[in-house]
């Protein structure tokens, strides 16, 4: 017997709603991906791999579908096997590719010393977030901060300015269920003097709009890109921090980027480290 015809979008809907322990970056993603697969995902698998091939060359945006489409088909009582299989021999091409691109950065990224010498030349927020991106490693969305005298008991990303300090109090992260809440000392004289300049008032965003209200993820990432020093971007520098301290042997520091950043030892190894290319 044939299978249904079914609307994907419904079958998210479904899942989402009897599955409630599911984050909210999680929840956009999967909506997402149901509105871009055109074809009936509970359908025999060799169908399902056929119409995915025909539908997404990039193996780790393949590797996503397949992770929602199998939890949709058990959710529907129907084989995966095939599709499990499928999505594991992606995981040779993917780490591959991803070698592969590494090996090629190697050879273009900078040295740290040189992002060094062009951030010592900046003032203002140029100066204040390629500071935080080369001491702490961190990501866009953790630098989305507001100015305030007191922390409040809600979930954003908080700077908190004394005369002699700097503290960011860093919520709502990528990796925030994980990590948890993230709280960093700044002290260096040339950033308190840069951020003072700014003049900041109360509840005042580091970066926003012209009325001062919150940018939107994608602007915001826009604006960060343009301001990152030769407008490598936030992923860009955090390799050439990795690069940097592996060179110099010190995984000391390695460990403290774990932290700060939010993200595990392991995945640092293999998608930040430009020697991981073999």
């Amino acid at each position: 017997m044939p299978k249904k015809q079914n609307n994907t979008v419904e079958l998210v809907e479904q899942y989402l709603e009897t599955n409630k322990d599911i984050s909210d970056n999680t929840i956009k993603t999967y909506t997402n991906i149901g509105k871009n697969i055109p074809f009936n995902i509970l359908t025999s698998q060799p169908t399902v791999i056929k119409k995915l091939e025909e539908l997404i060359d990039n193996p780790n945006t393949k590797a996503l579908y397949l992770n929602l489409l199998i939890l949709l088909r058990r959710e529907n009582k129907e084989e995966t096997d095939k599709l499990i299989k499928f999505r594991n021999d992606l995981r040779d091409k993917i780490i591959s590719l991803r070698k592969e691109k590494l090996g090629d950065l190697k050879k273009e990224l900078p040295k740290k010393t040189e992002l060094m010498e062009k951030l010592n030349e900046m003032n203002g927020i140029s100066y204040i977030i390629n500071y935080l991106f080369l001491t702490f490693g961190l990501r866009n969305k953790d630098i989305n901060l507001k100015f305030v005298k007191k922390t409040p008991d809600n979930k954003e990303n908080y700077l908190i300015l004394t005369p002699s300090k700097a503290e960011l109090v860093i919520n709502d992260y990528k990796t925030d269920d994980t990590f948890g809440q993230k709280k960093l000392v700044v002290k260096d004289k040339k950033f308190i003097k840069e951020l003072k300049g700014m003049g900041l008032k109360e509840n005042d965003y580091l970066i926003c709009k012209k009325n001062g209200d919150k940018l939107k993820t994608s602007t915001f990432n826009e604006r960060i890109k343009n301001i990152s020093i030769d407008r490598l971007g936030e992923t860009t520098i955090f390799k050439v921090l990795i690069a940097d301290l592996i060179e110099n042997n010190n995984f000391k520091d390695i460990e403290k980027l774990v932290e700060s950043r939010g993200t595990s030892l392991n995945t640092i190894m293999k998608s930040y480290n430009v020697y991981n290319s073999k």
